[in-house]
């Protein structure tokens, strides 16, 4: 039997891992038309037998299968014990998701589980539970046959919630109850639907009145494709004669069809700035909740996002963001307490039309004529990829079914790997990453031979690394860095940081600050700080005047040198200290 580590990632990794009880319905969606599929569905959960039963959600992409399972999963957590939610999608992986399904149910907590395999452990926790798991996604029956083992049935009216785009899967799961076919909204209720998105509560204009029920019957009564419509619409000014145009652009044809081209419409209709920003976020695997403030910074670090005002780059950032929201080509699946958007996904449909886009744009194409000889950053290619832990050490299968040959990268979504293969597999594959510019790898513990690896890298913008040992003087030439996160055990920071005059967020576990007393450099650029290790002496008006923009501030202080004490200081408090 293996031992296993319930938080196998590091404590430092907070990316996107969802919470026992986590909320995934966002105050974004409009639940118009699922009232009697709720109601139904609702029966089939806290109804029916008291033993285990399967109870499954079918339609096509886009009709709203997750939507009304996100709905009935929050709505009813009091009903169940424990609940858990995992996304499933063609590729998976069997551990993970066990694994997945354990840190929901025992939290962060950090627990060594020894002498039983993963299935035994959910098993025994769950035996006495009254439990809902929700599976969304299933491609296959086997899955299934993988993952049943480790939901025992206790006879107290435990459920599983999938769904799947296949029937045939669902009749062979069934148990109990038969599967739920979602049907496409009625014309009355996609309008209804359309209204709402578009209109916010406010009444339609009469005169919008006739070729808005056309639009919302030309979309088939599929809620995606009505939703994305409704984002063109909002951003329009309210005039009959525009939206005629968009009927016009609504050709009938098969829902699939019919869908693509909505999404062809909500691109067209894209500010050219916002299109590299959503593509962007196609890359990344189904369902994956993206951490939006890392996202705001590898936006801006892949260069999607100017201004003139380099001070408000993370504003215009953010500004795009919610753009893509707004008109519902991102989905916000967790806000923070104060509103702001914490993580954000794309729907299925919208990652497919994404990575069709890719392939067609220049991001896959070279910017000139290949040629073998030459090895000079002019041969950049603009291939996106989304460097994972089940790819091979090196990438030259990869790139060839994107019709490339092994050649040096320009941006890529951050990569990201399995603990267990991380360390034979990583330094390999930076050979042919050159001249990427985000590297997020907080989940990788790196081995000391790190820095070597790294020299080739000048062009990295997002710097995110956990090491046994760290000096700034390893990572001083990289003069284009943005981001800098560090975890380590043993931090040396030299006068050397003051060089990467780029620098705008540098957030390293402890470290003392030193300058070099005759040194004139101001890091102009930086907006956060942390987490510094000083005494009160040394937060003087020169090390203040250091920063002139800082906005944030994490900070140890041993004002008796003694233990030191944890607090932040806001901008507003660093004003008052510099005054």
């Amino acid at each position: 039997m293996e031992d296993i580590d319930i938080c196998e990632r590091t404590p430092a990794l907070t990316s996107a891992e969802p919470s026992t009880r986590r909320s995934y319905a966002s105050a974004d969606e409009e639940l118009v038309g699922f009232d009697d599929d709720a109601r139904n569905v609702i029966q089939k959960l806290i109804g029916g037998p008291t033993e285990l039963d399967i109870i499954s959600i079918v339609g096509m992409g886009g009709i709203g299968k997750t939507t009304l399972a996100r709905m009935l999963y929050n709505n009813h957590s009091t009903h169940f014990d424990v609940q858990v939610w995992c996304t499933v999608s063609e590729t998976y992986n069997v551990r993970e998701l066990l694994l997945e399904m354990l840190k929901q149910i025992m939290g962060d907590t950090h627990v060594t589980i020894n002498d039983y395999s993963i299935v035994d452990v959910l098993s025994k926790i769950l035996r006495t539970k009254k439990y809902l798991i929700v599976l969304d996604d299933i491609w296959e029956v086997k899955v299934w046959e993988e993952l049943r083992l480790s939901f025992p049935d206790g006879g107290n009216g435990s459920r599983i919630m999938l769904t799947t785009r296949s029937a045939e899967v669902a009749m062979e799961l069934k148990h109990h109850s038969d599967p739920y076919f979602l049907s496409c909204l009625s014309d009355k209720q996609s309008w209804e639907l359309l209204q709402k998105k578009v209109f916010q509560g406010e009444s339609c204009p009469p005169e919008l009145q006739s070729v808005g029920a056309e639009i919302a019957t030309l979309t088939k009564g599929l809620p995606l494709a009505v939703t994305v419509i409704a984002g063109i619409l909002s951003q329009m000014e309210r005039q009959a004669s525009l939206w005629l145009e968009v009927a016009h652009k609504l050709c009938p044809s098969s829902l699939e069809q019919q869908l693509m081209g909505v999404m062809q419409l909500s691109y067209d209709h894209l500010e050219d700035h916002l299109k590299p920003c959503l593509l962007y976020m196609g890359l990344f695997p189904k369902r994956y909740e993206i951490p939006v403030s890392d996202l705001l910074k590898w936006w801006i670090a892949e260069e999607f996002v100017q201004n003139i005002d380099t001070l408000k780059l993370e504003e215009t950032s953010r500004s795009c963001l919610y753009d893509l929201v707004s008109r519902s080509l991102v989905m916000v699946s967790k806000r923070r307490t104060n509103g702001e958007i914490k993580y954000c996904t794309v729907h299925d449909q919208v990652r497919e039309f994404c990575m069709e886009k890719i392939t067609k744009e220049k991001f896959m194409q070279p910017l000139v004529p290949y040629n073998p000889r030459q090895t000079s950053d002019s041969d950049e290619q603009r291939l996106c990829m989304y460097i994972h832990g089940t790819m091979k050490s090196n990438i030259s299968k990869e790139m060839e079914s994107f019709g490339q040959r092994q050649r040096p990268l320009e941006f890529i979504a951050h990569p990201k790997f399995s603990i267990s293969e991380s360390k034979r597999r990583l330094f390999p594959l930076l050979n042919n990453l050159r001249l990427i510019r985000v590297l997020h790898l907080l989940d990788i513990y790196l081995q000391d031979s790190w820095a070597a690896a790294f020299q080739s890298l000048t062009h990295l913008r997002f710097l995110a690394i956990f090491v046994k040992a760290f000096n700034i003087n390893w990572v001083s030439h990289l003069l284009q860095l943005q981001t800098l996160r560090v975890r380590s055990s043993y931090i040396m920071i030299s006068p050397a940081i003051w060089k990467m005059a780029k620098l705008r967020h540098v957030d390293i576990n402890e470290f003392s600050i030193t300058w070099e007393e005759s040194s004139e450099i101001v890091l102009h650029n930086l907006k956060t700080l942390g987490m510094c290790y000083m005494s009160v002496s040394d937060m003087n008006p020169k090390f203040w005047g250091k920063f002139p923009n800082l906005e944030e501030l994490s900070v140890h202080i041993d004002e008796f040198g003694n233990v030191p004490h944890l607090f932040s200081v806001s901008h507003a408090s660093v004003n008052r200290e510099i005054r």
